[in-house]
């Protein structure tokens, strides 16, 4: 499908030149392990992120100043002189996104489809992440297909990955019928098989698409490398609000119902409840960050409130 630049329908479609200007605002928040205070990454609330490895660059004399934790005390009592080892930080650790392009995304009330707001999400962790030093792969997947992206440190990497979410987003409809789970376990499959010890791993949709399968692949994951996880939803899958005759349809099957029925808000919204249920206990088994992205509200700044500090904009960095 050839990706059209002017099809940008108010968050209803994304453009690439749209996701190209986060470029220039992916800041405020950071994947590394010294994390703000507020933000969910840090140590106070049970999350673990290592970040990149050290790698041992020379040996000094101390200096009133220099960390006494990275005393030498082998060289010291050798030469009767206080030595420090000084490290240097690896600058090619490899964050994935998986990203989620499937129909259930195709969903939106607010100011964007969810399908829109992990668009977003991807644009700002994928800057983010080479602005850092870091290198940067991707699976971009939907419910026929899924492309994978080799890690990379350069803008035009990220821009590769851009341009599938663009075609994948823009590939959307609501008469499309497939709506496959197989895709994400695919996903998570490649990526198992190439992160590296110590990797980061961004997994990006609705949660929709998980199952036992999913979880065994997160969990084997989560044992060497750092999984963070980003439940996009819009607000109208918390609580239905009641306009009486209510058309839904999945593509291929249509029904009207009473949406003001207490016996199928109950039934609706606890479908939510149940997913995200299932995700926060996988969080906590095994330490795997959480953090939600609205359709209401734009996406950079809920990136900064949950993985950074609520500081003004003079201040992030």
């Amino acid at each position: 499908m050839r990706i059209d630049e002017k099809r940008d329908e108010n968050g209803v479609y994304v453009t690439l030149n749209e996701l190209l200007k986060f470029g220039h605002v992916a800041k405020g928040f950071s994947f590394l392990p010294s994390q703000p205070v507020h933000s969910i990454l840090s140590g106070r609330h049970g999350s673990k992120v290592r970040g990149r490895g050290m790698d041992f660059s020379e040996m000094k004399q101390y200096v009133q100043g220099d960390d006494p934790r990275s005393m030498d005390w082998k060289a010291t009592r050798r030469t009767g002189k206080p030595y420090i080892r000084v490290f240097n930080e690896e600058r090619d650790r490899n964050v994935w996104l998986v990203v989620s392009q499937r129909n259930s995304m195709f969903f939106g009330t607010k100011m964007m489809m969810k399908s829109v707001a992990a668009a977003h999400l991807t644009a700002i962790s994928a800057f983010r992440v080479v602005g850092s030093g870091d290198r940067v792969g991707a699976v971009v997947y939907n419910d026929e297909t899924l492309k994978f992206f080799k890690p990379q440190r350069s803008k035009q990497g990220v821009i590769h990955i851009l341009s599938e979410v663009v075609k994948q987003n823009q590939a959307l409809h609501a008469s499309n019928s497939n709506n496959t789970k197989d895709r994400l376990n695919e996903a998570l499959k490649i990526v198992s098989a190439t992160a590296k010890h110590d990797d980061l791993v961004i997994l990006i949709g609705d949660g929709r698409a998980m199952d036992e399968e999913s979880t065994r692949y997160i969990t084997a994951l989560s044992a060497h490398n750092d999984v963070i996880a980003a439940l996009v939803y819009d607000p109208m899958e918390k609580e239905l609000h009641a306009s009486g005759s209510l058309f839904l349809s999945d593509g291929t099957v249509s029904v009207d119902v009473d949406s003001s029925s207490q016996s199928f808000q109950k039934r609706f919204s606890g479908r939510m409840e149940e997913r995200v249920e299932g995700l926060m206990h996988l969080s906590k088994k095994h330490t795997i960050p959480l953090f939600s992205i609205s359709t209401e509200r734009p996406v950079l700044d809920q990136v900064q409130e949950q993985l950074g500090a609520a500081v003004s904009a003079k201040r992030r960095v």
